[in-house]
C-alpha cells in the first residue's frame, strides 16, 4: 500500500508539472529560415548596369546621301545637351565644314523665334562646343556628330515658355533640310547653342543608339 501510494503521488506530481492552462501556453519560436541566394530574374539588370543598346534599323538613304538622327537629350539642373549624328549612307565621300543650320519647330512645323548661336553661346562650358570648325570628310558608312545645348529655364513669368517639337537641320549651308523629332523645352530663354561637326573618338563599340522615331526627311 505504501508503494502504491507513492506511485500515485509521483504520477500526480508529474501531471501537475506537465499541465498548464491554455492561456499560459507559449509556442516555441520558429527557427529562422536558412540563408539562400536570391534568384534574379534574367530580364532584370542590377542597379547601375547600363542597358544593352540595340541600334535601330537605318532609314532609307535620301538623295543627299546622308541622314541625320538625334540621340536622347541628357538633362541636369535645367541644362539640356543633345547629339546630332550624321551618317554618310551614300556611295561617295561627303565633306562637312562648320556648323549645322538648325531651326526649332513648333507642333505645326513652323519655325519658332529662337536665337541659334555657334558654340556654347554662354549656355554652359561644354566639350567640343567652342572648338574651331574643321573640315570633315566621311567615307560611306562613316559618321560625324554635332552637339545642341539649351537651358529649360524660366527667367520671366510673364513670358510664355517655348516648347519646340522638332529640330529642322541642314547639315551644311544650303543643303537639303531634315527634321528630327524631339522636345526642345527652352523655357523662355529663347537661345540654343550648336557645336561644329566633328568625328567622335569612339571609346567603345557600344555607342548610344539614335532614337528610332527621331528621323524624318523634310520635303
Amino acid at each position: 500500500m505504501v508503494a502504491l501510494g507513492a506511485t500515485a503521488g509521483l504520477l500526480g506530481l508529474l501531471t501537475a508539472c506537465g499541465s498548464k492552462p491554455a492561456s499560459e501556453s507559449v509556442a516555441a519560436p520558429a527557427p529562422p529560415p536558412a540563408p539562400h541566394a536570391e534568384t534574379l530574374d534574367p530580364s532584370q539588370r542590377p542597379y547601375g548596369d547600363p542597358p544593352t543598346l540595340t541600334p535601330s534599323a537605318p532609314p532609307t538613304c535620301p538623295k543627299s546621301g546622308v541622314y541625320v538622327q538625334a540621340e536622347e537629350p541628357s538633362a541636369a539642373m535645367g541644362l539640356r545637351a543633345m547629339t546630332l549624328r550624321l551618317t554618310n549612307c551614300g556611295k561617295r565621300a561627303y565633306t562637312l565644314k562648320g556648323y549645322p543650320t538648325v531651326r526649332v519647330l513648333d507642333g505645326d512645323g513652323k519655325p519658332l523665334d529662337v536665337r541659334v548661336g555657334h558654340g556654347s553661346s554662354g549656355i554652359a562650358t561644354l566639350e567640343n562646343f567652342d572648338a574651331p570648325p574643321r573640315q570633315v570628310t566621311l567615307r560611306p558608312h562613316e559618321t560625324a556628330v554635332a552637339g545642341v545645348a539649351w537651358r529649360n529655364t524660366v527667367t520671366d513669368s510673364t513670358v510664355p515658355a517655348v516648347n519646340g517639337k522638332a529640330l529642322d537641320v541642314a547639315p551644311t549651308e544650303g543643303s537639303p533640310r531634315q527634321t528630327v523629332t524631339e522636345l526642345i523645352d527652352l523655357g523662355n530663354t529663347g537661345k540654343l547653342g550648336v557645336s561644329p561637326w566633328y568625328v567622335p573618338k569612339e571609346t567603345s563599340t557600344r555607342t548610344p543608339a539614335p532614337r528610332p522615331s527621331a528621323w524624318t526627311t523634310a520635303q
